[in-house]
């Protein structure tokens, strides 16, 4: 059982990836997905500063870029999430909205296993 109610729904796409972790493409460069799968989160919406871990270049490769984040989901435990997945959300209003993580945080309980997973969008 979760810590935070999760009543809310999210559809995961995810991206195949190869032996190294690199997202698989087909030879337009276009990332393959796998099958879409389920899984129950807590949305909420709102704006904030978020660092990104998805940039490119800098000093050894890897930089992390200030990025506006539009919202939060909150999954249990630690799905099987990447940055390259998109996460298709439908509102209270019927509107299907669709996002690519920013960051993801695994956020551990006393013990040191997963209690949430905090995926900003």
């Amino acid at each position: 059982m979760a810590i935070v109610p999760l009543k809310q729904r999210v559809t995961v796409t995810p991206v195949l990836r190869d032996e190294d972790g690199n997202p698989v493409t087909d030879r337009y460069d276009r990332p393959i997905t796998g099958e879409p799968f389920t899984l129950k989160c807590r949305f909420t919406q709102g704006t904030k500063l978020v660092r990104s871990a998805t940039g490119s270049g800098g000093v050894h490769g890897v930089t992390a870029q200030e990025v506006v984040s539009v919202g939060s989901f909150i999954f249990d435990k630690h799905p099987h999430l990447g940055y390259y997945d998109k996460l298709t959300y439908i509102d209270d209003n019927g509107n299907t909205l669709e996002y690519r993580p920013l960051n993801i945080a695994v956020k551990p309980w006393l013990n040191g296993k997963s209690l949430i997973t905090v995926v900003d969008v």
